[in-house]
């Protein structure tokens, strides 16, 4: 199999755009079902696709030091950018007044210990963990299928038992036991010829079928996160493996068509990760203000698909500068001109 590090695969692309997209609509305030659909796979197809792209560095000090400046630097400076919107709403709709505990150093403390104030980038906090410890436990450069296996067991049991037990803690903390299984899963895959699957047409209909039928079933029956019993755990996670493999289904038959568009969104899905919550928010407060509304405002299924489509639309151009000016906010830790060097060379 070719080096996935060297080769981009276009099926990622549009498994990526797909999951960002998804993460938009689910963030809409809405009485659906879609809303269990969503939630019950989309996190776990970002943390298996991660796993899958994810190549651990050959010393430590050179892990640290990739980890630090493409994923906890972004992470901060994406609270940073929050923070105004998280000062106006804590005023406006929460009615606190300003001190300098409350407003400065409380969201400080709070983003650091990985409960961060602009939510939906609990994901990149939880994405650094999941990375430091894959690269404390490699063996040579590959995965120790005995130590994995006692880890996603281990972090199972812990989040079982933390559900059971109501205790609250951290998204990022919760989900790094939660999840973790789907980041090795997506290393596992490494293993696997998937340019076998995703060049034939045929074998993408049938592995998008198998999933999709598991997952349809299975989705009828109810879906919960915070599972307390065994049943409800086999059900999160088979739920949250054949939806993964649903998507990447549709990546495969899709990955026949190439397009700039989704390629840009694939690599600016941190940047949509980290604004789009604010969007969501003026947007709700704004319509809810115009409306006289009394109680939070949730739209139709339909009309949630809508918004979310023209949110990407707005963020894109956000992308395209980011890319050529912010990189560090693509996740790239280094010059505008050498990642622009990257994306044009013939391997990117």
């Amino acid at each position: 199999m070719s080096n996935i590090n060297s080769t981009r695969y276009n099926w990622v692309d549009w498994c990526k755009s797909i999951a960002i997209f998804l993460v938009i609509w689910g963030h809409l305030p809405m009485h659906s079902i879609a809303i269990s659909i969503i939630y019950s796979f989309h996190m776990p197809l970002f943390f298996l696709i991660s796993g899958y792209l994810y190549k651990p560095q050959k010393t430590a000090k050179e892990e640290f030091k990739k980890n630090f400046k493409t994923l906890f630097v972004p992470y901060l400076i994406y609270q940073l950018i929050f923070y105004p919107y998280w000062m106006v709403r804590e005023s406006l709709v929460f009615h606190q007044s300003f001190t300098i505990y409350d407003s400065i150093i409380r969201p400080i403390i709070q983003s650091l210990a990985s409960n961060a104030i602009n939510g939906p980038t609990w994901f990149i906090y939880c994405l650094l963990s999941f990375k430091i410890y894959a690269y404390c436990i490699q063996k040579k450069q590959s995965l120790s299928v005995p130590i994995t296996c006692f880890s996603c067991i281990l972090s199972i049991l812990i989040c079982f038992w933390l559900n059971n037990r109501s205790l609250y803690v951290t998204y990022a903390i919760h989900h790094f036991f939660t999840l973790i299984i789907f980041f090795f899963a997506g290393q596992a895959l490494k293993h696997i010829n998937l340019k076998y699957i995703s060049d034939s047409l045929y074998k993408s209909i049938i592995w998008l079928s198998f999933f999709t039928i598991i997952f349809g079933t299975l989705i009828r029956t109810g879906y919960n996160s915070n599972y307390t019993t065994l049943l409800e755990s086999v059900k999160f996670y088979t739920l949250g493996f054949t939806g993964s493999g649903m998507i990447l289904g549709i990546g495969f038959i899709l990955n026949r068509i190439n397009s700039k568009i989704i390629y840009n969104i694939s690599i600016g899905t941190m940047v949509i990760l980290g604004i789009h919550w604010m969007l969501i928010g003026v947007l709700n407060f704004s319509i809810e203000k115009y409306l006289h509304l009394s109680e939070d405002i949730s739209y139709s299924t339909s009309t949630a698909f809508f918004i979310s489509g023209t949110i990407t639309i707005i963020m894109y151009p956000m992308i395209l500068f980011c890319k050529k000016h912010l990189p560090i906010l693509l996740g790239k830790g280094f010059s505008s001109n050498k990642y622009r060097k990257l994306i044009n060379s013939p391997s990117a």
